[in-house]
């Protein structure tokens, strides 16, 4: 019994470190958006719903906006995706998880370094390749998530989530289970992506400076929850 209880705190304790991960990097995502959208032209890095409908209105509006903007972001997030998606095809599924979120890290550094020393804005070429990073990074983090996440901990696309919170309540005669995990990732994504539209009034660069380290930080959460927790 002894050995089952110990194997049931450190689950606990594993769950709870990547619960602490994910909540961080929820954060990121808010000042992602908030850097690509504001900044960069209109285009979301990790919110591929707005880009295709975006583009399509453009598409249908001749003459309401540029559709061919959209397909950078789109390309990247679809390649990390893919790269995502083949990291968790192995048979170890828990270092599947460590190298996805490592080379999503790396991307994401990668970026503000781009934005360091390039000066980005929506029409020069760094402000592409700041778009096109973050944009693969998102699509690594969301294939991820998708095998690896926790049950009601959203990191981004806060429309189910948020659906969930109302019609999972007493009031719609739901059990509120895991109300918190929903509550708590809706409000990080728009406190952060209140922060990142903050800071962009002192330059592009900041927000992803603020995502790095917090990214940074969420690295070793992740790295001890050593087990596939579904």
């Amino acid at each position: 019994m002894r050995a089952g209880e110990n194997m049931d705190k450190d689950d606990k304790r594993r769950l709870k470190d990547v619960k602490t991960g994910l909540y961080m990097i929820t954060a990121i995502c808010g000042l992602v958006d908030a850097v690509c959208f504001l900044a960069l032209g209109g285009v979301f890095a990790e919110m591929m719903t707005g880009n295709l409908l975006l583009m399509a209105f453009s598409i249908g509006m001749p003459g309401h906006g540029d559709s061919a903007r959209y397909v950078p972001a789109i390309l990247a997030f679809s390649l990390g995706a893919l790269l995502g998606g083949r990291l968790l095809r192995g048979p170890a599924k828990w270092q599947e998880r460590r190298i996805g979120f490592a080379v999503e890290w790396l991307v994401i550094l990668a970026a503000t370094a781009v934005a360091w020393r390039g000066d980005p804005d929506a029409h020069n070429l760094a402000g592409q390749a700041v778009v096109t990073l973050l944009s693969f990074a998102m699509g690594i983090q969301n294939a991820t998530v998708r095998i690896h996440g926790v049950p009601d901990l959203a990191t981004n696309v806060m429309t189910v989530t948020f659906t969930a919170i109302i019609a999972d309540s007493k009031a719609a005669g739901g059990d509120n289970k895991n109300w918190t995990r929903r509550v708590t990732s809706v409000g990080l994504f728009c406190v952060s992506a209140a922060v990142g539209a903050f800071l962009l009034r002192f330059g592009t660069v900041w927000p992803l400076v603020l995502a790095s380290v917090v990214f940074s930080l969420a690295m070793i959460p992740l790295l001890l929850g050593e087990k596939r927790l579904a």
